[in-house]
Parts: structure tokens; C-alpha cells; sequence
């Protein structure tokens, strides 16, 4: 037979509506402005106090009045030495292109030519005039001393016809090779090699004499090609490339400033005086976007967090690894080392991993910004905090920092590594050295979230996990005295957690809180237990001899006595509060009515708990499934729960059951005690769901055995009619 499947009917669920309104935080928006506040004014002392704008107005020739140091390591192209050396090889003398001119040597054996006749006319005319005749020869050849002119007019006919050949052939065999303009000197110089060595002396020299002055250079320079020679040697030239270590003297204080150094100052943005405070206003308003985006998130999407002492937290975590990271982040070689993932990792082990993972991408765009706006910083800080997040958010044992520590150091090499791989950079000693870097990091972070969580957390008033599961066990002094001296209060306690955990997941609280503040939630009955139904086993009603206001008086105690317990045992105020809040403000209906049957004037506020009222998702859970597992046990009990069944059918709880978790849940609504608390509408109808799901599987009915029937001489055997109903009841 098909489950008929149940909707929850609470009459007047507009009124309803109107009830449960939106949770009035008091402090909320003053709590979240004093969180931007908080952060925005240390992260711009932080930025104020590191910022090195240090007015560098260096220029080439000055006396450096610094030492100044390189921020990161870079490989850059320098345009200086790439001029220089562009220049060099357009000014190299190899790109001149010479072009011959063999017109040059015709045109210059010519001009001897009419020098010779010119001096042949003189001698022939000389008569017995020498002086005359020496004056015209001198003057028709420049340069020429008196001496020379003197022999050239002298000298005889044969030895001047030699003369007149030698002078011709030494001036052809010189220019018919290339004379450059350069070597002309040198050309002519060389006459004296060339020389017939069987001509005299005398010969010899006149004949130099008269061709020297008519060598010249026969090659000229061909401008267009010469210059396309030199622009292609130009653009050949590689640029220059030079390496900056991170840390590496750019110039020393009392050195003097070379361009090549006001290249690398200006490279690193180091010479930017006029900008130097618009760059810092840039970036203090681009931490003040993440900040306003922070604040935002946490405002909207995570609202339990604005306890302020929760708000602190996160505060802390954020200043502290930004403020650390702007001073480790700008060297390389610690870069991949900084272990950012322990803020992250503690956020998520003491708060939430919702909270975690925002507060990571957020720190993340921090540290990007104050390491020069790098989008490796953002990624690597993103990937390994939220890696180790994910791994210790529910850490449940000391095992989990180790594997947390592993996910850390796994994130950290991986984006390394890929990083490097864009870059085209990675050698196999580079890869060995990230992983190194990646391996301290995790244990730098899973190192400093072990030793620091617990004592956050206590400074704080923070539970983590391992300590409820600490809390959880029923060695702990208190469970053990419950469950000795109130043993039907602790058998409730586990019902009841039992309930409240499963439905603490469904709306999204935390279960394992739920399920601990459980057992403590009535730990205050251990003073009085026998004052109370469950643990009055086959004794007599104690409340049957006591006035209404008496007995609600004692009732009422177990609260105030819990409290006390738990602060005397230093259990942490989360269980704390559930226990104050567990009741809220219900009235105890039951002395109530007796009190008004009296016929005596009742205020109502003297029955009710004190409370608070719940002011957690799990506080409000608890209150529910205490008060719905109460009833529908005493109903149980009585032989109200069950349904009349036809004949040869079980009894089962079926309507009986979900019209009394109706009515509870219908009745605390309408009461308002679930005003103050996150749980809506929707969330109460899981709640709802979950109870009816886990209260008809702890009541289902049970079936009357049968008695057995022994035969003589066989086993105990069973009628047959009743085997069936017990293979169905095991």
C-alpha cells in the first residue's frame, strides 16, 4: 500500500506570516561598517607605511643619494644598449660599397701626358738660358723643387725619354688597381717599390716626382647602397636583453647615475615621482573595492557571521595576511613559501567553509594588489587556501591537518608549476625547487592552523569540531552524571539529538553542535531529577502535592541550574546559550491550566521560562524537536498516538502522529518563539518532514508475540497462523 504523502496544515498561515518576520538584527549594519572600517583603516596604515615613494628624481651625471635595490627579478630588453648597438653596425666602415671608375685613370695618364709635353717644350726652347727654362719647368709642375726642374731641363734626350716611359707606366700600374681615398697616401708611397731598378737614380726619382702628383683614388662610394648596407646591419642587431636579480644593487649610494642605470630605475617604475601618491591613491581605493566587496558578502549572504566577535575574526585574518604579504609577497624566492592557506584554514575550521572560501577569494584580490596587481599572486593565493579549507573544515581528527597540509602544498606546486609552464621557463632543477617551496608551505600552514585554532578559538569563544566531539563523549563528567542520576532525561537528551541533527542539517546549521548542545540541553535536571516525569519511574507524581506556582518555580529551575553547570564546567557558550534558550519563552501549559482551575487570579509570565528566546538556526531546531518529541512520547505513552486499526490490522501512529507534530509546531510559531532566530517558513516544513520521518520509525507499533507451543519429543515449534507476523516482525 502506497505512503500517502503528507502536507503540512497549519491554519492562518498568512498570520503566520506576518509572525515570523525577518530576524531584527540591532547591531548589524553598525556591525559591518565597523568591520570596514576596522579593515580599511589598518590595510591603508599597512599600505602607508611600506610605501616607498622616496621621490627618485634621478637624472644621468647626478650622484646617486641612495642605494637602490631591485624589487623583482626581470628580463627586459634595453633600448639603450640596443641603440648602441645598432648604431655600431650602421657606422661599421665594412657597410661602405666602393664602385671602381677605370675613367679616372685614363683622365690622370692624360694630365701626365700634357705635363711631359708641356716640360718637352720647355727643354726644347731652353736655348742657353737654364735658369729661364728651369724657372717654367718648376712652374708647370706644382711642387716640384728647383733642383728637379733643373735636371729635368739638363738631362739628355735619352735619359729623358726613359724618364717620360717610367713616369707613365708607374702612374698606370698604380691606378689600375683600386686606389680607396683612404690609401692614396700609401699609393703613392708605393712608386718607390714600382721603380725600374735598371734606371738610375736620377731617373728613378724624376720619374716618381712626375707621377705622384697625378695618383688620386679611382673608387667612389655608392650612397644608396651603402646606406640600404647599413640600415640591413642595423636591423640585424637582436635586441639586448639584461637580467635584474630580485635584490640586485641598481645603483649604490655616491655612485654616479648612468642612463644605463636611469633604464632600469625607470623599468621597475622606480622613477615615477609625479605619479608616485596618484599610483598609491590607485591602489588604496582598489583595496577599498575589495574591502567594500568583502563587507558586502558577508553582509548578505552569510548573516550569522555578524557576531562581532566572529567579524574580529575574520578581520584579524585578513589585515595580518595581507600586511604579511605585502612584505614577503615582492620577493621571489618566498613567494610560493607564504603560507596564506593558514588564515583560510583557521576561518574555515572555526567559523564556516562558506565563510572560508569568500573571505579566500577576497584575501586573494588583496594580496594580488599589494604585489603589484599580479593575477599569479591572486590564483596561487586562491587555489591553495581553498584547497586546504575544503580539506579541515570538518576536521574530526589531528590526521586532518596532515592531509590539509597535503592539499595545501598539491595546490601551491600545481599552480606554480603551470604558471611557469605559460612562461616557457621550466627546467627540471626550477620544478624540484617549486615543489620544495610548495612542500614548505603546506606545512607552514597546516603547522600554524594546528597550533593556533584551539587558542583562537577559546580567545574567542569559538567551538570547533574536535572539541564537540570531546564534549560528545559520554565519559565527559556531566553526560556521565545524567545519565547515572537522570537516566530518563538522558535517554531523552538522545532522542532528541537524534532529531535535532538531522534537522539542523536539512536547513543548514551545523549537526554535530546540534547534536552535543543536545545532551547538555537539560543537564540542569540533574539537581531535582525526580521532579521530572521521565525520571519518575514507578514513583509517585511529586507535582501532585505542590501548588501550580511551586512546582512551575522548580520546573523552571532546570533551566538556570543547567546554566549554571555548564559555565562551572567551562562548556563553550554556544551550549551555553541553547541551554538558556532551548525553552525560549514557552509557557508551561500544564500548571498553567491547573493554576487557572484553581479559580485564582494567574499571570500568564509567571508560567512562562525565563529565556531568551532562540537566536540560532540550531537553537530553534532544538526548541522544536524537544518540544515535538516530548509530546508525542507522553502520547505514546498514554496509547493516544496510535489509531484505531480493523480487525487483523496493526495499529499505527499514521495522522495522530503528524496532527501533534502539527500542533507543536503550530503552537510555538504563534507563540513567536521562533521570531528571533534565521529558521523561515519553508525551513520549519522540513524540519517538519524530517520529524515525522524519524518519530515514525522510533514508534512504529509493535507486534504481540505469540506463545509457543512445545510438542513432546521436538523442538519448541510456533503455530503455523503466526509464523508470518513474526518473519515480519524480525
Amino acid at each position: 500500500m502506497p505512503r500517502r504523502r503528507h502536507t503540512i496544515r497549519l491554519p492562518g498561515l498568512a498570520q503566520l506570516v506576518a509572525i515570523q518576520r525577518q530576524h531584527p538584527w540591532a547591531g548589524s549594519l553598525l556591525a559591518m561598517a565597523a568591520f570596514f572600517s576596522l579593515v580599511a583603516l589598518v590595510l591603508t596604515a599597512v599600505l602607508y607605511t611600506t610605501w616607498e615613494s622616496g621621490e627618485l628624481n634621478l637624472r644621468a651625471g647626478q650622484i646617486a643619494d641612495r642605494t637602490v635595490k631591485a624589487p623583482r627579478t626581470a628580463t627586459f630588453e634595453s633600448k639603450l644598449l640596443t641603440e648602441q648597438a645598432r648604431k655600431e653596425a650602421y657606422d661599421d666602415a665594412r657597410n661602405i660599397v666602393l664602385v671602381h671608375d677605370p675613367l679616372i685613370a685614363t683622365a690622370q695618364l692624360e694630365a701626365l701626358n700634357r705635363l711631359l709635353a708641356q716640360v718637352e717644350t720647355i727643354r726644347a726652347e731652353r736655348g742657353g738660358d737654364l735658369a729661364a727654362a728651369t724657372q717654367k719647368a718648376q712652374a708647370a709642375l706644382e711642387g716640384l723643387t728647383a733642383d728637379d726642374a733643373q735636371l729635368l731641363v739638363s738631362v739628355s734626350d735619352a735619359s729623358w725619354l726613359r724618364i717620360e716611359a717610367e713616369a707613365r707606366r708607374l702612374l698606370m700600374a698604380v691606378m689600375d688597381g683600386e686606389v680607396r681615398p683612404e690609401n692614396v697616401a700609401a699609393a703613392k708611397e708605393s712608386l718607390f717599390g714600382l721603380a725600374d731598378p735598371s734606371l738610375t737614380s736620377t731617373e728613378r726619382r724624376l720619374a716618381i716626382t712626375l707621377a705622384r702628383p697625378f695618383i688620386r683614388a679611382n673608387v667612389q662610394v655608392d650612397e644608396e647602397r651603402t646606406k640600404a648596407a647599413r640600415e640591413a646591419a642595423a636591423k640585424q642587431v637582436e635586441p639586448v636583453l639584461i637580467t635584474v636579480q630580485a635584490g640586485q644593487v641598481i645603483v649604490r649610494d655616491g655612485d654616479v647615475v648612468t642612463p644605463e642605470v636611469i633604464e632600469k630605475l625607470e623599468y621597475f617604475g622606480l622613477l615615477t615621482p609625479r605619479q608616485s601618491w596618484q599610483q598609491f591613491i590607485g591602489l588604496l581605493g582598489i583595496l577599498a573595492l575589495i574591502t567594500a566587496g568583502l563587507t558586502f558578502s558577508l553582509h548578505r549572504f552569510l548573516r550569522h557571521t555578524r557576531q562581532m566577535r566572529q567579524l574580529l575574526l575574520i578581520a584579524v585574518m585578513v589585515v595580518a595576511s595581507v600586511s604579511l604579504g605585502r612584505l614577503v609577497l615582492p620577493h621571489p624566492e618566498l613567494r610560493y613559501m607564504f603560507p596564506i592557506a593558514s588564515a583560510i584554514m583557521l576561518l574555515a575550521i572555526l567559523l564556516d567553509f562558506r565563510i572560508a572560501a569568500i573571505t579566500a577569494a577576497f584575501t586573494s584580490l588583496y594580496l594580488g594588489a599589494v604585489a603589484g596587481l599580479s593575477y599569479e599572486i591572486t590564483l596561487f593565493a586562491f587555489v591553495s587556501s581553498l584547497a586546504g579549507a575544503a580539506v579541515i573544515w570538518r576536521a574530526e581528527r589531528t590526521v586532518t591537518f596532515l592531509w590539509s597540509g597535503l592539499a595545501v602544498a598539491a595546490a601551491t606546486g600545481t599552480t606554480a608549476l603551470l604558471f611557469e609552464l605559460v612562461d616557457s621557463r621550466v627546467a627540471a632543477a626550477q620544478a624540484v625547487t617549486f615543489l620544495v617551496y610548495a612542500a614548505v608551505n603546506g606545512a607552514l600552514s597546516a603547522s600554524l592552523c594546528f597550533l593556533s585554532f584551539s587558542l583562537l578559538g577559546r580567545l574567542l569563544g569559538i567551538t570547533t569540531h574536535l572539541q564537540l566531539l570531546e564534549l560528545a563523549h559520554p565519559n565527559q563528567p556531566l553526560l556521565a552524571r545524567l545519565a547515572r542520576e537522570a537516566p530518563g532525561t538522558y535517554h531523552h537528551s538522545l532522542v532528541v539529538s537524534n532529531l535535532a541533527e538531522a534537522a539542523a542539517e536539512v536547513v543548514g546549521g551545523d549537526p554535530l553542535l546540534t547534536r552535543v548542545a543536545v545532551l547538555y540541553h537539560d543537564i540542569g535536571k540533574v539537581i531535582r531529577p525526580t521532579f521530572f516525569v521521565e525520571n519518575q519511574a514507578n514513583r509517585t507524581n511529586v507535582h501532585e502535592t505542590l501548588d501550580p506556582r511551586t512546582s512551575v518555580q522548580l520546573i523552571k529551575e532546570h533551566v538556570s541550574d543547567g546554566v549554571r553547570l555548564a559555565r562551572k564546567a567551562r562548556l563553550p557558550k554556544p551550549i551555553v546559550d541553547v541551554i538558556q534558550q532551548h525553552h525560549g519563552t514557552s509557557l508551561i501549559r500544564y500548571f498553567y491550566s491547573k493554576a487557572l482551575a484553581s479559580g485564582e487570579p494567574v499571570d500568564e509570565a509567571e508560567f512562562r521560562y525565563p529565556g531568551p528566546k532562540p537566536q540560532t538556526k540550531e537553537a530553534g531546531v532544538i526548541l522544536l524537536a524537544d518540544s515535538v518529541e516530548a509530546t508525542v512520547r507522553a502520547a505514546a505513552q498514554s496509547g493516544k498516538l496510535y489509531e484505531d486499526a480493523a480487525e487483523g490490522e496493526a495499529a499505527r501512529p499514521g495522522s495522530k502522529l503528524e496532527e501533534l507534530v502539527d500542533r507543536i509546531i503550530r503552537e510555538r510559531l504563534e507563540d513567536g518563539q521562533l521570531d528571533e532566530c534565521d529558521l523561515t517558513l519553508r525551513q520549519v516544513g522540513e524540519i517538519r518532514r524530517v520529524f515525522l520521518s524519524i518519530l515514525e520509525g522510533i514508534y512504529h507499533p509493535r507486534i504481540e508475540y505469540p506463545e509457543l507451543v512445545r510438542q513432546p519429543g521436538r523442538y519448541p515449534a510456533v503455530e503455523e497462523t503466526t509464523a508470518p507476523a513474526m518473519a515480519e516482525a524480525d
